[in-house]
């Protein structure tokens, strides 16, 4: 018996693994985990214990990844009994390695290709892609007085869902047994391969799962009737709940917030919407749904439409990307969107170390630092007609050109020979007569990807092949920048800070070199940071011919990333760009998460303002209207909280942070429990101690208990700041100072 289908998601059983294929399809095939271990680290009596437990001790040699050594494979039965074996040994070398991307490693089996399965054998046969598959998108209501829903005891109001290209339908009840078993029937009967939500694994599974236990419902979304189960996994610091559908990849795209979109200030939906251009609904925080569920229910009904939609034209732009890091890693689907980027680097080193027989060895503790990228500016000030000037994949490209790759700087002796390659201050020994592993990786995928990017210039910008192709040169750029990164990251089994500091005393001495061809030409560099630099000086015409001229000058590849009207610098990493009427910032506050939105709003619009050359007087004016709504208490609650993340557990907190006073507040008070990664919205309330002592969950307080003096002179503090920097770089000046208005 044979099946066929496109591979896209894993499972691990009691005897090995289970393949999904594409409408349903799946196949159990017998294997095994196991580990290596070099022989030459164990004593005999270790040995001969270890060959008596194990299901079975094979002796193998590999590269570790320098030298051929003899290793023993040690097989165990499952992964509990792999854990076992592990303690018998001074160090277990792959033993980080999961069965199931031990199996897709071994059988070489790509995520999202067509494969057809013989006697338990799978073979690729072709390319699958994610249009493959179905998918249904959802979100769901859950009531709360204070918008902190309890597990067990919150019930679910409504769930949301759609297809493809179906019209959302929405499930609703005063019995949510009753929703949740609709809900059920709607998962069986659509029976979708991929699930997609937003935030759903630590919010509406867990939900539907605690209720679906208190009234007697086994919550089966699964194929073949299988439970969800709840998981954690620890991803970029913190904890995260991970909800596992048996035959289905759940895809939690807050996830992919998290890991691809740093700069969003809470990584919520709406914020992620804003960024792609997704058009999306006014959100309505879970502290006013109880509100709306009693005063406008077909309003929030209709909002929760809404929010499906985007979720689905989220997904729609997302996850092509994911797909193509998924067949790049050989992590499916649920996998990729969930793997931290050092860990897909991680990936493409077992997945090409195989290659090379390396038998990777575990990761090693290094403390020492390394310095990162120049960053200088000329002067704070405002200047005209900015040229952007971008290296193009600088650090890959410099990994390329000299070699670099964890295994080939500072090598182990006799391993090849070697020359000495120095860039400011730092010199390294590196192979002259072994191509490095990553130096090869990096070529190969980057020579890919501008092939693919030729390809797409003759297809029109709606074409669904150019969407696929973008698609693919979008992960492709994603692991390949990341591969520096990954050599000074301390979760990599791989780990050269010597390889890491080399790469970007190089990137420092190529961009230097840079700013010296430029300012001979006769242009005034004004600012540069890592791997780009910014000037004036030039015509239109000059800037667009400046890229290939540069190429002919140095050994890395420049692209005009844009042209600004006008920039706004203050401080080094904090400047603000007018590119076709559009603000592009870094490192203003109204960029970042511990302000509260009145205030972020209204230094937005002053460097909005300054940037279109209006008057500082006009600006002043603006602000002060703002700083009149706060005076006067006309500002919803929304307007005055601080987000803050829970970076460790509350007793680990050595001092009275907003976060930890809060979270202290909610157990103490309301019996919540607070996790590690939790979101807390925050407000300031009226009454004695310090500001951070009278910080309070926003959810269970109204405007009348903020302390809007301490807001007012936040305000103050920020905007007397922002005004006095855009007075200092020339702003037409105004009126003298805010006291006027205020």
């Amino acid at each position: 018996m044979s099946e066929e289908g496109v591979f896209y998601h894993i499972e691990e059983t009691p005897k090995g693994v289970s393949l999904w294929l594409g409408g349903g399809k799946s196949v159990e095939v017998e294997f095994r985990p196991y580990f290596f271990v070099p022989k030459d680290s164990l004593d005999r009596e270790t040995e001969i214990k270890l060959r008596s437990k194990a299901l079975r001790v094979e002796e193998t040699v590999g590269y570790d990844p320098w030298f051929e050594r003899k290793f023993l494979k040690v097989v165990g039965r499952d992964e509990e009994d792999l854990r076992r074996l592990a303690r018998l040994v001074p160090e277990p070398w792959e033993y980080s390695i999961p069965t199931w991307q031990r199996f897709l490693l071994d059988s070489d089996l790509r995520p999202f290709s067509r494969v057809v399965v013989e006697d338990g054998s799978p073979s690729q046969v072709g390319e699958g892609y994610l249009d493959d598959l179905k998918a249904l998108y959802f979100s769901a209501l859950i009531y709360s007085e204070d918008g902190f829903p309890v597990p067990g005891r919150s019930p679910v109001l409504a769930v949301g869902h759609s297809t493809d290209e179906s019209p959302v339908e929405v499930i609703s009840s005063e019995d949510d047994s009753q929703v949740i078993r609709e809900f059920i029937d709607v998962v069986r009967r659509e029976d979708p391969d991929v699930i997609v939500g937003f935030g759903q694994d630590a919010d509406e599974l867990q939900h539907m799962r605690a209720r679906a236990e208190l009234h007697g419902v086994k919550l089966t979304l699964g194929r073949r009737d299988g439970e969800t189960e709840e998981t954690g996994r620890f991803f970029r610091g913190i904890i995260l709940v991970e909800q596992r559908i048996p035959g289905r990849a759940n895809v939690d795209m807050f996830s992919i917030a998290w890991r691809d979109f740093p700069g969003l200030p809470t990584k919520s939906w709406y914020e992620l919407a804003d960024e792609l251009g997704v058009v999306r609904p006014r959100p309505v925080p879970k502290f006013r749904i109880a509100e709306k569920w009693k005063s406008d229910r077909d309003g929030l009904l209709a909002y929760l439409k809404e929010k499906v939609v985007a979720i689905r034209n989220l997904a729609e732009k997302l996850l092509p990307h994911q797909a193509e890091l998924a067949k790049l890693t050989y992590r499916p689907l649920q996998e990729v969107t969930r793997t931290p980027v050092g860990g897909l680097v991680e990936s493409l080193v077992a997945i090409h170390g195989k290659k090379r027989g390396w038998v990777i060895p575990p990761q090693r503790k290094e403390e020492r630092g390394f310095i990162g990228g120049y960053v200088w500016l000329k002067s704070p000030g405002i200047y005209q007609n900015i040229c952007y000037l971008d290296f193009k994949s600088m650090y890959p490209s410099i990994m390329i050109l000299h070699n670099i790759s964890p295994e080939t700087v500072e090598p182990k002796e006799g391993f090849c020979s070697v020359e000495e390659v120095s860039a400011e201050g730092i010199t390294k020994r590196v192979c002259s007569d072994r191509r490095g592993l990553f130096a090869e990786i990096a070529s190969d995928l980057l020579r890919r990807r501008a092939e693919i990017r030729r390809e797409m210039e003759g297809l029109p910008p709606d074409a669904i092949e150019r969407k696929r192709l973008d698609a693919i040169q979008k992960a492709i750029k994603v692991v390949t920048n990341a591969m520096y990164g990954y050599m000074g990251w301390e979760g990599a089994s791989l780990r050269n800070v010597h390889a890491a500091a080399l790469t970007a005393a190089l990137g420092r001495h190529y961009i230097k070199k840079v700013v010296e061809i430029l300012q001979e030409r006769g242009l005034e560099v004004i600012y540069v940071d890592t791997d780009g630099v910014q000037v004036i000086g030039g015509s239109p015409d000059e800037y667009s011919t400046l890229p290939d001229w540069l190429n002919e000058r140095v050994p890395l590849t420049i692209d005009l990333q844009y042209v600004a009207e006008r920039g706004l610098y203050l401080t080094k990493k904090k400047y603000a760009h007018l590119v076709n009427g559009r603000v592009v910032a870094k490192g203003f506050e109204f960029l970042r998460r511990d302000y509260p939105p009145i205030i972020k709003r209204a230094q937005e619009e002053a460097v909005k303002m300054a940037l279109q050359g209006r008057p500082l007087s006009e600006i002043e004016k603006r602000v002060a209207e703002y700083r009149r709504l706060l005076e006067e208490g006309r500002v919803q609650k929304e307007d005055l909280i601080f987000i803050e993340t829970l970076g460790k557990k509350l007793e680990d907190f050595e001092r009275k942070t907003k976060g930890y006073v809060a979270g202290r507040w909610l157990e103490e008070n309301k019996g919540i429990e607070v996790h590690r990664g939790q979101v807390l919205r925050i407000v300031i309330v009226k009454g004695h101690g310090s500001i951070n002592e009278r910080a309070r969950p926003a959810e269970f307080f109204d405007v009348e208990d903020c302390d809007l003096d301490y807001y007012l002179k936040l305000f103050d503090q920020v905007m007397e700041r922002t005004l006095k920097a855009l007075k200092g770089v020339g702003v037409e000046e105004g009126r003298r100072g805010l006291e006027e208005f205020f």
